[in-house]
């Protein structure tokens, strides 16, 4: 038997959330270019019911969500102990997860409600390690401007708001990624939606997955700092072995499409925030790993800079890819709920075998 490694190519089930077939992501059959500008209410409703909702559906849908953006007051007392711990906010926000599992209504697995608590607590945790008050949402704001508000504490410009929304958009979906998967597995034994999410966490916690958009920044301020060569950077990188984060995907092999997407957002925001420096050492590295390399930007190279630029500290950066990407793992969970068969593969054992109990003590026994 032989498999590919970290299971690249194997079709494991069918879904109708998103597709990256022949490297194009789409969102239930829509091209992710198209959608782009759409509202997130509108693209999380897509993901959760595979179709575009009218203009009265959207409406009372933003409105439900806006509505459930507070968190239960136990865990708010909770979170300002455990978020001021000196965790990585990952860790932090895997134990939110468990914690709003026992304090916001197990019962009711409603997607809506938990999707608006998880992007409140994110806020809050972020607002808690700032020593900052949490805040409270808008009745008559949208989704991204509150969550932008909740977490920054200021009200944000209509192009702002546009600009996150379509960071948003681009980052609550991927196929079978590393945690979206790990939420279907746990979903398929009909476990509670909070366990599902809390497991997919843990997976997006991982530098390899979610956490690369740290190390994306990290690398661009170590090069700032000591006031290095990012060209010459990168060159000590590869000679040594080491990856550079933000570059190559198992899936676009020609170019990340939400990359592309992300690039003139980064280079519009650094402008406007005075972080034109950092977008300069992003193309340079850029055009170096391309003809080194011929590997393209991936999501989170940009991101990285996207999110510095809305004065976030590089270690919420992946928190913020959780708070994206919840609205994607919970169209996975209902949609694996609904199958109602638990995700079991089979292995191939490849260690030494006819071997004996009894007589290997025996060998192994001092006289």
């Amino acid at each position: 038997m032989e498999l590919p490694k970290g299971l690249a190519g194997v079709v494991v089930d069918q879904t109708k959330v998103s597709s990256t077939k022949n490297a194009i992501l789409t969102y239930a059959g829509y091209p992710i270019k198209e959608l782009k500008n759409a509202p997130f209410e509108e693209v999380v409703f897509l993901l959760w019911h595979t179709r575009l909702p009218n203009a009265d559906e959207l409406k009372d849908f933003r409105k439900l969500l806006v509505s459930q953006m507070a968190l239960p007051y136990e865990t708010v007392q909770l979170m300002a102990r455990i978020a001021r711990e000196p965790q990585h906010p990952m860790s932090i926000l895997r134990t939110t997860v468990s914690l709003l599992g026992t304090t916001n209504d197990v019962e009711r697995d409603d997607p809506p409600r938990i999707l608006a608590k998880m992007l409140t607590a994110i806020a809050a945790i972020i607002r808690i390690r700032n020593d900052k008050p949490i805040k409270h949402a808008r009745k008559n704001w949208g989704v991204v401007e509150n969550f932008i508000y909740l977490f920054s504490g200021k009200r944000p410009t209509a192009e702002q708001v546009s600009m996150f929304n379509t960071v948003m958009v681009l980052h609550a979906d991927h196929e079978f990624n590393a945690s979206t998967f790990t939420a279907r597995v746990v979903a398929s034994t009909k476990s509670d939606y909070y366990s599902c999410l809390t497991a997919a966490v843990c997976a997006l916690k991982g530098p390899l997955h979610g956490g690369a958009n740290e190390q994306v920044f990290k690398m661009l301020e170590t090069i700032r700092e000591t006031g290095q060569d990012p060209v010459q950077y990168v060159e000590r990188r590869i000679a040594s072995g080491q990856k550079i984060m933000g570059f190559g995907h198992r899936v676009y092999k020609d170019g990340d499409p939400r990359a592309a997407i992300l690039r003139e957002i980064a280079r519009k925001i650094a402008h406007e925030t005075g972080n034109d420096p950092y977008f300069v050492l992003q193309e340079r590295i850029r055009d170096y790993m391309f003809k080194k390399t011929h590997l393209h930007p991936n999501v989170d190279y940009y991101t990285a800079l996207i999110y510095h630029c809305f004065n976030l500290d590089r270690q919420t950066f992946t928190t913020m890819f959780a708070a994206c990407r919840t609205a994607g793992w919970l169209a996975h969970i209902i949609e694996q709920q609904a199958e109602g068969c638990p995700i079991r593969p089979s292995s191939e054992y490849v260690g030494q075998t006819n071997r004996h109990y009894l007589a290997d003590k025996e060998e192994n026994s001092i006289d």
